[in-house]
């Protein structure tokens, strides 16, 4: 089988992946972010994430070409534009992404001509961080223009959830000073100190609320980036296996040639 059709056969395995990956990630902004419900998308989302990173970093180690990243690159924008539609926002995040392949290519072509042996490890992970990076900037711009996200605009009062919140900090700040009184009167003042509290909430964030929805975007991307590093290890012991298998399976073979290497001379 010539290389490049070894190359398409990757590239369908790309394009199915992330096609259900985008799917699994569309039905989970269809809801609240944080819906206990929401359990089973995460978790169908989060293996084929793992399989998609570790899919597309051995696609850069076997094939080792700028153009063919951008494909690759191209292959999963295009299924993100299948699911999420295309809209000016999402093509600024299919670029980025685009971009992020191109400079991933780079860095794994570079650590290969300067290897004496294959290390599949260091290989694989060389460009796990910049896929990462990319489909979590996809993912954010998603949420943004998503369910989950649009009922944060056009706000003027804090949403009933933070009400709720606000009502337990001020229960935990007060329990020492209503421990001595019975429930009703204590039931009452928590009610008045409370609402007189989520009253001047309101008046002092109203102002900044139109500004809720690019900020929950923006912390659900810098959440995605904490947890970015079990993904990453994932990925790589899963890229490690395909490796293996792979090699086994004579998709490919490792050469030994002879080099020659620059020293300085005084």
């Amino acid at each position: 089988m010539s290389k490049t059709n070894k190359f398409i056969i990757w590239c369908v395995l790309v394009a199915v992946t992330s096609f259900w990956m985008w799917v699994s990630a569309h039905a989970w902004f269809q809801g609240s972010l944080f819906d206990i419900k929401a359990g089973a998308y995460l978790s169908v989302l989060s293996g084929l994430f793992v399989v998609l990173l570790a899919l597309l970093a051995m696609g850069l180690v076997l094939f080792q070409n700028r153009l063919w990243s951008v494909y690759l690159g191209l292959v999963s924008g295009i299924t993100y534009s299948l699911v999420f539609g295309i809209s000016n926002l999402n093509l600024v995040g299919m670029f980025i992404l685009v971009m992020l392949f191109y400079h991933a290519q780079d860095i794994v072509s570079g650590e290969i001509r300067e290897r004496l042996k294959m290390n599949s490890r260091l290989l694989i992970r060389k460009g796990l961080v910049n896929f990462t990076v990319a489909f979590f900037v996809l993912m954010s711009f998603a949420a943004f223009q998503s369910p989950a996200i649009e009922s944060f605009k056009n706000l003027t009062e804090l949403p009933s959830a933070t009400n709720v919140f606000i009502r337990n900090i001020v229960e935990q700040t007060l329990s020492v000073q209503l421990s001595e009184i019975n429930p009703q009167d204590k039931e009452l003042v928590l009610n008045q100190v409370s609402q007189e509290v989520i009253k001047e909430a309101n008046v002092w964030l109203r102002p900044y609320l139109q500004y809720a929805p690019p900020a929950l975007a923006f912390g659900l991307f810098l959440v995605l980036w904490s947890i970015g590093w079990i993904f990453i290890w994932l990925a790589v012991f899963f890229g490690m296996f395909i490796f293996w298998i792979l090699k086994r399976a004579k998709f490919f073979r490792i050469e030994e040639k002879d080099v020659k290497a620059e020293r300085i001379v005084i």
